[in-house]
């Protein structure tokens, strides 16, 4: 683990329960289980994420952007790569160059990277993305039909048929049974060819939605999407914490933080912590749900959050807690082991997902390895 013993905030990465996740998907799954490292690998840093999930045996990835997989390439030179929303008229050398396969999600984009390829001589190769309910991006039936009657068919080397589930977080949906329905049916207009149809949350609905390849992003990194229903299968990834900067002790009265929302009702003892929303601490846990305050964990202890959160700190109530255990440089817990990152997302009204995505930048990515 890197020494960032002078960092106000630290995003601490644990790749052996990372490696850990992608053990227990693979044990879960009957189908190659890939691994989906957009955007920074969710924000936890591509090269360290990337590469250990090599190591544990993965050999299929998937990036966002055509940029995220030039980097990916870099590090990982024999990795099978797709590119899930390339631009065909502006990415297309970059992917021949870096051995990307772009997935192609509208007749125009097929027609224009074969097209593209020709100068190489060679049969380009390309996932297709059908759009089974989502209503995102995707080729519906008809243009999987018409595509498939066409001369282009013959033109392109699809090596991939994949889609993706609106439901999947939700065991229970019909939806996901009409997705499935619906693959099925586009699957058997590509015999022979791999089919990829579940997410993180898919994975665990069941073996008829494995297929070929899976496609697991979240669960990875510590959330099971199924976490209200059954205990979580997958162990925490990511834990963030601060430094806490100030302790001061505040009269009856006293009002904390911007726009003085907050007032002492008793004297009271407040932390002072050393990051704020520039950090990725979301600025909604400084509102009161159902008469209770979002909480940070300190020395064995829960705090409150007490005032606004600004751009580069927070304000917490350490009243409840002994004053030997607390000082300046105190470690404060925002989200881990303790607070999990479900219940950060779940108190804003958000996604795990977005919570990570949101760690600013200048917090620093500190790996257990």
């Amino acid at each position: 683990m890197e020494d960032n013993s002078f960092s106000a905030a630290n995003l601490i990465v644990d790749l052996r329960a990372l490696a850990a996740n992608y053990d227990v998907l693979r044990k879960t799954s009957n189908a190659e289980v890939a691994a989906v490292v957009k955007a920074d690998a969710y924000g936890l840093g591509l090269g360290p994420i990337a590469e250990t999930l090599s190591t544990s045996g993965c050999k299929t990835f998937f990036v966002a952007l055509t940029a995220e997989g030039v980097s990916l390439r870099s590090l990982l030179p024999n990795a099978e790569i797709y590119v899930l929303t390339p631009c065909i008229e502006r990415d297309t050398n970059w992917m021949i160059e870096n051995q990307l396969k772009p997935c192609l999600y509208d007749i125009d984009d097929i027609h224009n990277y074969i097209h593209r390829s020709q100068p190489t001589g060679l049969q380009p190769r390309a996932a297709l993305h059908v759009d089974t309910g989502i209503n995102r991006l995707g080729l519906d039936h008809s243009q999987i039909k018409a595509f498939c009657d066409s001369d282009e068919r013959g033109k392109i080397d699809v090596d991939l048929l994949m889609s993706h589930l609106a439901c999947a977080d939700e065991p229970d949906s019909e939806m996901n049974k009409v997705q499935l329905s619906r693959f099925r049916e586009n699957v058997q207009r590509f015999p022979g060819v791999r089919a990829s149809l579940a997410n993180s949350a898919g994975i665990f609905l069941g073996p008829e939605y494995h297929f070929d390849l899976v496609r697991p992003g979240i669960s990875l990194y510590g959330h099971d999407p199924h976490h209200k229903t059954v205990p979580s299968r997958v162990r925490p990834v990511v834990t963030f914490e601060a430094r806490l900067g100030q302790v001061k002790n505040l009269s009856e009265g006293e009002y904390v933080g911007y726009g003085a929302t907050v007032r002492c009702n008793q004297p009271t003892r407040i932390g002072v912590v050393l990051a704020g929303y520039a950090d990725g601490i979301p600025r909604y846990l400084s509102d009161a749900f159902d008469g209770e305050m979002h909480s940070v964990f300190i020395a064995g202890h829960r705090a409150p959050i007490f005032g606004c959160i600004s751009m580069d700190l927070t304000t917490i109530d350490l009243s409840g807690i002994p004053k030997m255990d607390i000082g300046n440089g105190s470690t404060v817990e925002i989200f881990g082991r303790n607070i999990s990152i479900e219940e950060v997302a779940e108190y804003v009204g958000t996604i795990p997902y977005e919570i990570l995505t949101q760690i600013g930048a200048r917090v620093p990515r500190n790996y257990v390895s």
